[in-house]
């Protein structure tokens, strides 16, 4: 599919692990009572400047050790859980006064670092900023990194842990959904994880979320259906992932008291909020005939460097939705597929303000309709376009309709 390089020195397959930097970078900031305050500015505009700086690459690459990328991976779960148990211990200090299991004084055995003092009279600021810090970095263990292991299905143990892996962030659905549910549906009316044109973020985060629940309940008691047992049979994957995340939301109740458990969810439900920020770029306003074979036209993709390795191969979403049992380390640039305008932190942030995003994205979307739309697709887009409350698109919209009703004007 394109240039192909073979990558045996080390340096390639560390950098992938920069995630695993950020995850134990948030540990050792949990644990020490570190907060950045406004360095966090100059973080995310080095990460910026990082993605604009590396650029993009049409290489693909043949990595001679496959074994490191899996290793890594149930690293990064084994820190995002113990991420969490943290989290979870600096709630039951705050609110309770207590040293859960015995944590703090474990961690001091260890390494003389004194957690209560760190935490001592920690302020609502600071308790926001973990929560946040937490639903991102320990969400994307369970969206970024569980979502590579929901594919491995030819390793049980590997879905397992994927969805063991979403229990803290309300996550046990995914595993379940993601498969069947969208990468079935991808780019029609019945995907959840499809912006329509138009649709801000925040609209398409409330319109899409509970979805996300009921095609999960739909897939799985079509499962249980087939297999002749009642939709609530002990069998149901999702009962068993909604009862384990009720037992744990129980737990945090009774360790850190009602205030604990609204941080705890507030942490769920940014990780909700992140994982709809990262789809509503990569499918935004694309459309296709339900029942069609998916083909490279169907999602965004993107050719960045720093992405590529920050998103454990997530920025390659083309052919990832070509072939979703291709590990990320083997995704590959797809020739003449349509490409996000910039990288995934710019097309994130400019995501969160909707003038900004249609003034980008609306090229894009004209593009989309010149360059790679069936006919067929080229109809759905232009309902789409007539119903988005953009300017541009609903000129392009009335333009294609005075072509079919006057083609010799045309």
């Amino acid at each position: 599919m394109g240039l192909t390089a073979r990558l045996t020195s080390s340096f390639h397959y560390l950098k992938f692990f920069f995630p695993l930097f950020l995850v134990s970078l948030s540990l050792y900031s949990l644990v020490h009572g570190l907060t950045p305050g406004w360095h966090l500015l100059w973080v995310i505009g080095g990460l910026v400047l990082l993605e604009f700086a590396l650029g993009e690459t049409e290489y693909n690459h043949d990595y001679q050790r496959p074994a490191v990328f899996v290793a890594m991976m149930y690293a990064y779960i084994l820190l995002t859980l113990m991420l969490y148990l943290v989290f979870l211990w600096v709630l039951a200090f705050h609110f309770r006064g207590t040293d859960l299991l015995g944590l703090a004084d474990a961690v001091y055995a260890l390494t003389h670092t004194d957690m209560t003092q760190a935490h001592q009279g920690n302020s609502v600021a600071s308790l926001l900023f973990y929560t946040l810090m937490v639903g991102t970095v320990g969400g994307a263990g369970a969206i970024g990194l569980g979502h590579e292991l929901s594919h491995r299905t030819r390793e049980p143990l590997a879905t397992f842990i994927a969805r063991v892996a979403g229990i803290p962030a309300a996550f046990t659905y995914y595993a379940i959904e993601h498969g069947p549910g969208h990468h079935i549906t991808v780019a029609t009316d019945d995907d959840s994880s499809t912006a329509l044109r138009g649709e801000s973020l925040y609209r398409y985060f409330l319109r899409t979320m509970p979805r996300d629940y009921r095609m999960a309940w739909d897939i799985e008691t079509d499962r249980m259906r087939r297999l002749g047992l009642s939709k609530f049979s002990w069998k149901n994957r999702l009962l068993h992932g909604w009862a384990a995340e009720a037992a744990l939301f129980l737990a945090v109740t009774w360790v850190s008291g009602f205030m604990g458990l609204l941080f705890f969810s507030l942490a769920a439900l940014w990780t909700h909020f992140a994982y709809k920020l990262a789809t509503y770029g990569q499918h935004y306003g694309i459309t296709r005939v339900p029942g069609s074979d998916v083909k490279p036209h169907h999602a965004w993709d993107c050719a960045n460097r720093f992405d590529f390795w920050l998103l454990a191969g997530g920025s390659r979403h083309t052919h990832h939705h070509l072939d979703g049992s291709v590990e990320f380390w083997n995704l590959e640039n797809i020739p003449n597929a349509p490409r996000l305008r910039f990288g995934y932190l710019v097309t994130i942030l400019a995501g969160t303000i909707p003038p900004l995003w249609y003034k980008l994205s609306t090229p894009q979307l004209i593009e989309w309709d010149e360059k790679w739309a069936t006919p067929e697709e080229r109809e759905l887009a232009d309902r789409a376009n007539a119903k988005s409350g953009i300017p541009a698109l609903e000129a392009r919209s009335r333009q294609d309709d005075a072509a079919i009703l006057y083609p010799e004007s045309a």
